[in-house]
């Protein structure tokens, strides 16, 4: 890896630690989500993963960390993946428009909920789906926000692009 890569995923790491702890006071209103899925579409998959893994390490040490920090990671990780395969082969081509885009995040962030709902029921040994239902009013405020925040960071990801070649 690159001195400018890593510089590159240290600075949107640091970025992404400061608005997640500027947003702390609104419960699941924050750009981080949106910031994690545009990357995706600028960087490469493995410097994508390493912003958001690092983020949630490092957001960790202001909000607490604990089990359900791994569970963010896997659960975001399974997220981004998803994204990766089946929504940026057409950003990238540019078969998708913004508001297309901005869709398709509101409907992965929900399945981000229910992802990371998953594995916390079994840690709390609770019911799996009423656990997800009492939680979906934050998924809907996490999706709607990651749905308004999307195209501000697409447009600025998109004004400063990294000018490598970008795997398709």
């Amino acid at each position: 890896m690159s001195t400018r890569q890593m510089s590159r995923i240290v600075m949107l790491v640091a970025l992404s630690i400061v608005l997640r702890a500027a947003f702390a006071s609104f419960p699941n209103i924050k750009p981080i989500s949106a910031i994690f899925l545009v990357s995706l579409s600028f960087l490469s998959f493995g410097e994508s993963l390493a912003i958001m893994a690092l983020t949630m390490l490092g957001s960790s040490i202001l909000f607490g960390f604990g089990l359900i920090v791994f569970w963010q990671i896997l659960s975001f990780a399974l997220i981004m993946l998803i994204w990766r395969l089946l929504a940026v082969p057409f950003i990238r081509r540019k078969h998708l428009p913004l508001i297309g885009q901005s869709v398709g995040v509101g409907f992965i962030v929900f399945l981000y909920g229910f992802s990371i709902s998953l594995p916390i029921a079994w840690q709390y040994g609770t019911n799996p789906i009423l656990y997800w239902l009492n939680g979906l009013s934050f998924d809907v405020l996490h999706s709607v926000s990651t749905v308004l925040f999307y195209p501000i960071i697409y447009s600025i990801f998109r004004r400063y692009a990294p000018h490598e070649k970008m795997d398709a």
